[in-house]
């Protein structure tokens, strides 16, 4: 008992700690009971930590006497002098504190999914503290299945924490954002124009293809793929193939890199113009074909137009006329532009030009046979060899009169005609198909004269006269005073088409091919009434010189 009071007189209550709720301790277990355990935490009784308040961060499964643990003071009983503590609220305010720093640092945190919000996100474990990952910021890189989610180790970002609400919104994207940021800030900081890095095809289109060198994607247009134009990538180009380019251009505020994999190879337009000086005659493949020309592949990369009026000394409206993919051709070099990268050609300069020997081949009396290429409103173009066209004008078609030449000839004809004249510096010859042909005229005048005879079907009937079919070609006209000798109002009123008559040429106009006819003086002269018989229903194709007999009154 004495030793007691000793021990009590010499035990100060300095030496005795205080403490205050939410004060966080370091203490040693001293007993451990079915519900609670017993902490020294210097106080003058053990502080009581119940096992519901173990931390979920403790790896042991059993705590024993004598371990160390830090506990948070949760509440004090001052009458009984009892301490309540809480490893886990103790944990807890140690990690919110870390989280805290983490978030004002901007540092990255990691977690674990261990379930899933229904259309909200998901529930992550950081630390034994729960946050919320919205769904939208899980990254699009993950797996939909939450079984597999599970097992991910995420890197984070906090986007908002609240202690007093024990609030806290992480995301995933973000922190691949800036990751990517990171990644984009290496690369150009490392990257320098000139410099051939390897690279993963990600895309392909139109206008070239998006190459991923290291995170970052750069684009190799397709003007930078190869030396020569092309309309968009070649098949070749595969997304997930690895290629080799070169840095051409960087632009950090725009965040852009342009690539280019024709520039890892020398430029073979360089020196082009001396490789194919102009005039000098090459040979190369046809590689492709349009509506304009054949471009021609001289050397791999380098090609050439030859243009749809160079392929031949012919006028074809379509190059696939002349020649077809794949096949060689000569032709002679007509222009170089090497910094515009072109080379006119000309296919038809490296034939020998039939205008050369024209004059040879079709002198003036000729007579031709050709194909009807072209009708126009002034006459008709005939082929008469490659190359080689003559015109027929509207005048030349016939001996009789043509409205317009598309009434007489059709584009793909074969006609017979006669060389009229050559023009060899204008490239021009001058046709006729009628001087192929025996004028009716002359034969006509050949027939027949002033105050002879004729006989024939009426044709045709007009109000100022009748006209009447004397050869298969020459028409003659009666005049309605020169149809009786008594007054006729009307030629309908005396005669009738296809009515057979015989009369008489008072007259004959050679310039104008014009023949006048009279019933009533063949009549006077034989003194007969009766001239005229019927004809049957057959009938006889008119000329044109009725035309001209009617403009002047005749």
């Amino acid at each position: 008992m004495e030793e007691k009071i000793r021990m009590e007189e010499a035990f100060d209550e300095t030496d005795v700690r205080t403490y205050s709720r939410g004060d966080t301790i370091n203490g040693s277990v001293v007993q451990v009971e079915d519900k609670d355990i017993l902490v020294d935490i210097g106080y003058k009784s053990e502080g009581i930590l119940p096992k519901t308040e173990l931390s979920p961060l403790r790896e042991e499964e059993e705590i024993e006497p004598g371990k160390e643990v830090e506990v948070l003071v949760t509440y004090i009983d001052e009458e009984k002098g009892t301490v309540y503590v809480s490893e886990k609220q103790a944990a807890y305010e140690r990690k919110i504190g870390e989280l805290e720093e983490a978030f004002r640092e901007g540092e990255t945190i990691t977690g674990k999914i261990t379930d899933e919000v229904k259309s909200a996100g998901y529930h992550v474990n950081v630390d034994g503290i729960q946050a919320f990952l919205p769904g939208s910021h899980l990254g699009s890189d993950m797996p939909s299945d939450l079984e597999e989610l599970k097992e991910e180790e995420l890197n984070l970002k906090i986007l908002e924490l609240s202690r007093k609400n024990r609030n806290i919104v992480v995301s995933r994207r973000e922190y691949l954002n800036e990751e990517k940021k990171k990644r984009i800030d290496e690369i150009f900081e490392n990257l320098e124009a000139g410099d051939v890095v390897s690279g993963e095809i990600k895309s392909k289109v139109d206008f070239g293809l998006f190459v991923d060198i290291g995170g970052f994607e750069g684009l190799v247009h397709r003007s930078e793929i190869s030396w020569k134009d092309l309309p968009a990538p070649p098949e070749e180009y595969k997304e997930g193939d690895e290629v080799e380019v070169k840095v051409i251009d960087l632009n950090r505020k725009e965040e852009k890199i342009s690539l280019s994999i024709k520039r890892l190879t020398p430029n073979p337009w360089e020196g082009v113009s001396e490789r194919y000086p102009t005039g000098e005659i090459v040979k190369g493949r046809v590689v492709s074909i349009t509506d304009f020309g054949a471009f021609i592949e001289l050397e791999e990369d380098v090609e050439g137009l030859i243009h749809i009026s160079e392929l031949s000394w012919g006028y074809p409206e379509d190059p696939h006329e002349v020649v077809e993919e794949g096949e060689e051709v000569e032709a002679e070099v007509l222009d170089v532009d090497e910094e515009e990268q072109r080379i006119s050609l000309s296919a038809r300069k490296a034939q020998e030009d039939p205008w050369e020997k024209i004059e040879e081949h079709y002198e003036p009396g000729t007579e031709i046979t050709g194909k009807v290429t072209k009708v126009t409103d002034f006459g008709a173009f005939i082929q008469l060899e490659e190359g080689v066209e003559g015109l027929v004008h509207v005048s030349e078609l016939s001996w009789d009169h043509v409205d317009h030449p598309s009434d007489m000839l059709s584009e793909g004809d074969t006609v017979t005609a006669q060389v009229l004249e050559v023009d060899k510096q204008d490239r021009r010859i001058s046709l006729s198909i009628k001087q192929s042909q025996k004028d009716p005229w002359h034969e006509f005048q050949e027939l027949y004269s002033v105050g002879a005879k004729v006989k024939g079907e009426i044709s045709e009937i007009k109000d100022f006269g009748a006209f009447i079919k004397i050869t298969d070609d020459i028409e003659g006209l009666i005049h309605v005073s020169e149809i009786s000798q008594d007054k006729v109002e009307t030629p309908q009123d005396a005669l009738d088409v296809g009515e057979k008559v015989e009369a008489k040429i008072i007259g004959i106009n050679d310039e104008k091919r014009q023949v006048r006819l009279s019933i009533r003086i063949l009549k006077e002269e034989s003194g007969s009434e009766s001239t005229t018989e019927k004809k049957d229903d057959s009938g006889h194709e008119k000329i044109s010189m009725r035309e001209h007999l009617e403009d002047k009154g005749f």
